[in-house]
């Protein structure tokens, strides 16, 4: 071999040489998160909350943050506010406004029947469609009301209506929420009411469901409006229902 012939691969592999060196170099400064794994389908998820403003953090499979921040006004001093956030952050209740969540607001049924289906991912699968000749298949609580009906958790009137604008009681309220405990087979059979509600100076006032309202009083999910009132027939609000609905989760153990 030429002696210039040498030269010229020597030269060859000395640059090559060099070029792979230059490349592991760059290699290892390329920011792990680079290789990161973004096939998976699980998105992480975590809540942050502060005084004012409470904030849904979820991290995309592309680890993309986006935040879901909601300031209610008028949630900042009230008594169901940490109750409230956390239905929000979990999807179950929205806000009237961004910044409104109108909780002295009556809830009515077909809200709370919205609200009942959402907390225990209820669907209509399978079901017939509600046949309540004043729910109309496209109105936005359709799937909800039959959903609902269907887990004989609500019921409708004897006229065959379902009244879905009609203002929720507390006494009805606790008997959605007994049914949906016992939808979800949780014992809530009560043996005497009576002994339950005798405290209650009104008790008198309850309707008919006087065996519901004193097992959601039994086992902690309704309260009396003071000592010696239960005020059954007071339409319920929307702190009143969050709150329930909370204390029914944290009885099924959905709540971490």
């Amino acid at each position: 071999m030429l002696r210039s012939e040498m030269a010229v691969k020597s030269a060859f592999f000395k640059k090559t040489a060099q070029l792979l060196v230059t490349m592991l170099l760059v290699t290892a400064l390329v920011p792990v998160l680079a290789f990161a794994d973004t096939a998976s389908s699980d998105a992480a998820e975590s809540v942050t909350t502060t005084d004012s403003v409470y904030t849904d953090v979820n991290t995309t499979t592309t680890n993309s943050v986006y935040t879901d921040v909601y300031s209610f006004e008028d949630l900042q001093d009230h008594w169901a506010k940490s109750d409230v956030q956390y239905l929000v952050s979990k999807k179950i209740i929205n806000g009237v406004s961004e910044t409104s969540f109108a909780p002295e607001r009556d809830i009515t049924r077909a809200e709370f029947a919205a609200l009942v289906v959402r907390a225990l991912g209820l669907t209509d699968a399978g079901a017939a469609s509600a046949s309540f000749t004043d729910v109309a298949s496209d109105a936005w609580y359709a799937s909800t009301v039959t959903a609902a009906t269907y887990a004989g958790i609500i019921n409708g009137y004897d006229d065959n209506t379902f009244r879905p604008d009609a203002k929720i009681t507390r006494e009805e309220l606790a008997a959605i929420v007994i049914r949906a405990l016992d939808h979800a087979d949780v014992a809530t059979n009560i043996s005497n009411p009576e002994d339950v509600l005798k405290k209650y100076t009104d008790s008198g006032n309850i309707s008919w469901a006087q065996k519901e309202l004193a097992a959601a009083i039994n086992i902690g999910l309704i309260s009396g409006m003071t000592e010696d009132t239960l005020a059954p027939e007071a339409q319920a609000t929307r702190a009143q229902a969050a709150v329930v609905l909370k204390r029914v989760l944290g009885i099924l153990s959905l709540i971490k």
